[in-house]
């Protein structure tokens, strides 16, 4: 069930003048670039910012979201055509065989039981090909980022800053990896 805020029209219709900047995305793209992925899942896509930004790095996305009022103002988005787009879940979802799958922004932390969040993983885990991967963050309210939102952000468009980003293989600040592993 999507988020209130985000299933109704005239709300959905604030999320990127509200979100802003979105610096985290290119974090995302530089992983899909070091892996050398082909073909993307962005799971909880709302309006696209991220699923577009891959897609117009000739990247294969698959894009779903279980609110209708986002998915209709991302596939109203130039380049839209070059996504496939879902509402749902990711249980939901056709057969897919993707290198890649992220949850960007505070979408991993959506999911309000352990039940949900292991079914989610599972749903993932089938959609993804052997070598794939999933690709998360989640926000550190220590940070308290809602003080230094700029008054002059331009939706969907990166600062072209890095982000620490949760993953099958984490980066540590020192460059190297650790492997996360799904139970």
């Amino acid at each position: 069930m999507p988020d209130p805020i985000f299933a109704d029209p005239r709300l959905a219709s604030l999320y990127d003048a509200f979100d802003g900047e979105r610096v985290d995305l290119d974090a995302y793209l530089g992983i899909a670039r070091e892996f050398g992925v082909r073909s993307i899942l962005d799971i909880g896509c709302g309006t696209g910012c991220f699923a577009l930004l891959a897609a117009a790095d000739g990247i294969a996305v698959t894009a779903v979201d279980p609110a209708i009022a986002s998915l209709h103002l991302a596939r109203a988005k130039p380049g839209a055509d070059a996504v496939a787009w879902h509402e749902g879940t990711v249980d939901a979802l056709p057969d897919l065989a993707v290198d890649l799958a992220v949850m960007t922004g505070n979408v991993a932390q959506a999911f309000l039981s352990d039940d949900e969040w292991l079914a989610t993983l599972a749903a993932i885990r089938r959609r993804l090909v052997p070598t794939g991967h999933l690709v998360f963050e989640t926000r550190r309210v220590q940070a308290r980022a809602w003080e230094s939102t700029s008054r002059h952000s331009t939706p969907c468009s990166p600062r072209r800053k890095p982000l620490t980003i949760s993953a099958f293989r984490v980066r540590r600040s020192s460059g190297s990896w650790i492997v996360v592993s799904f139970p």
